[in-house]
């Protein structure tokens, strides 16, 4: 069910009184741009930390368990995932990734990178610091 029953605190005023930066996102579920926008705030601050809340539909996009506890810790059964995918225009077979996404979150060569780039971090630090 709904968490508002059990759960009322105000995360972000939380954090935002404990110094932190926060920032919200109304639309987690298809404001992509919220979410980058957000992300490139989150990085413009510098002095201190960034939580992000993002608001979300649980069971987006399923027509008849979205925003229920139908959808939580349970499988959405054949014809409720017939449904969704209808619902969100998904023409995809189950587990294809489409090109244009997998190009995108493709990150082999930054990933390696960046990492050889920790590597060397790493291996000065243990040489300066060689007992911890």
């Amino acid at each position: 069910g709904h968490t508002d029953i059990s759960f009322t605190e105000d995360v972000s005023a939380r954090f935002e009184a404990l110094g932190w930066h926060t920032i919200h996102v109304e639309d987690g579920n298809t404001d992509l741009d919220a979410i980058r926008k957000a992300i490139e705030e989150a990085k413009s601050v510098t002095d201190k930390p960034t939580m992000i809340k993002v608001t979300t539909l649980i069971g987006y996009g399923s027509p008849n368990k979205a925003n229920s506890h139908a959808v939580h810790g349970a499988a959405l059964g054949a014809a409720e995932v017939a449904a969704t995918r209808e619902n969100l225009k998904w023409e995809h077979a189950p587990f294809e990734i489409p090109s244009d996404v997998y190009s995108t979150m493709d990150k082999t060569e930054s990933g390696a990178a960046v990492e050889a780039e920790w590597n060397k971090t790493l291996a000065a630090y243990c040489e300066k610091y060689p007992e911890e």
